[in-house]
């Protein structure tokens, strides 16, 4: 019963979450933001369809292939899941509305999953709108209906989004719970954000100058032979396990030699790792 009571509340914060955000100006400028992003993504994919007719390869384009082109923008998503999370706690410690919702009967850890919910909902109602929306109209622009394996392949896409979405929201969220200035929470979000980027590509350099110094020649996917430092470096960051492009049939290679159902475990166990932190944290508070 208790727990039936718990489920109900952390919905019921989500729903108040989501609504609010749907009100804000900020739903305005975000939205404008991934329509923008979107009608660029499917102008590029329309030029690409076009130099597959002109070489007489028509039949061998995929709409999906907006949502490989959309995939570059991964870097710039996961910014703004982040941002759009960021400030959820920390505000309402700003306005003090934080002191009514735990008045009520609701435990600090439901408040942290209730926001969590409620922001991934926004951040996913963004990015799946926008990706379906962009591959219906590649689909009616180009004449390329595609098969039944293809629009399985990009609903498998959405949902591995969402699920690395999950991990900045969560980590939106651990940075809201531990700061009570919007502002500072937000700034800390891009610099989180930041420092997985250069994690990531430092990681890269570093493992891609010890194989070139080496006398073997590496075949294939490059980011086995790394050493195990390079590895640990590439795989802080939650974008290097972006199987986008192995989903779709782009790439031979998932970009950080796992497979792709280990990636998903590994998006799960983080995500749940930074929302468990986030609980305790906030548990200690003196709000």
């Amino acid at each position: 019963m208790d727990t039936q009571r718990e489920l109900n509340n952390i919905f019921t914060i989500a729903a108040k979450e989501f609504r609010d955000y749907i009100k804000s100006k900020r739903f305005i400028l975000v939205g404008i933001l991934y329509a923008v992003m979107a009608l660029a993504i499917i102008g590029i994919t329309l030029l690409i369809f076009n130099n597959y007719k002109s070489i007489g390869m028509a039949s061998q384009f995929k709409p999906s292939a907006v949502l490989s082109m959309m995939d570059i923008l991964n870097l710039i998503l996961v910014l703004l899941a982040v941002i759009i999370t960021a400030d959820t706690i920390s505000a309402e410690k700003k306005d003090r509305t934080i002191y009514q919702l735990l008045s009520k009967p609701v435990e600090r850890s439901t408040v942290v999953w209730g926001k969590f919910v409620g922001c991934l909902g926004v951040v996913s109602f963004f990015f799946t709108s926008s990706s379906l929306l962009a591959y219906a109209l590649i689909a009616i622009l180009t004449g390329v209906y595609p098969p039944a394996g293809d629009v399985m392949n990009v609903l498998e896409v959405i949902v591995f989004m969402i699920l690395l979405f999950s991990v900045y929201v969560a980590l939106g969220i651990l940075i809201s719970a531990v700061t009570k200035n919007p502002l500072i929470s937000i700034l800390g979000g891009v610099i989180a954000w930041m420092a997985f980027f250069f994690s990531n590509a430092i990681g890269g350099a570093m493992g891609n100058l010890a194989i070139n110094s080496g006398s073997t020649i590496v075949l294939g996917d490059p980011f086995p032979q790394y050493p195990i430092y390079a590895k640990i470096l590439v795989l802080i960051d939650p974008i290097s396990h972006d199987v986008v492009n192995f989903l779709l049939g782009s790439s031979q290679y998932p970009p950080d030699g796992m497979p792709a159902w280990a990636n998903v475990i590994f998006l799960l166990a983080y995500a749940g790792i930074l929302l468990l932190v986030s609980v305790e944290l906030f548990k200690r508070q003196d709000i």
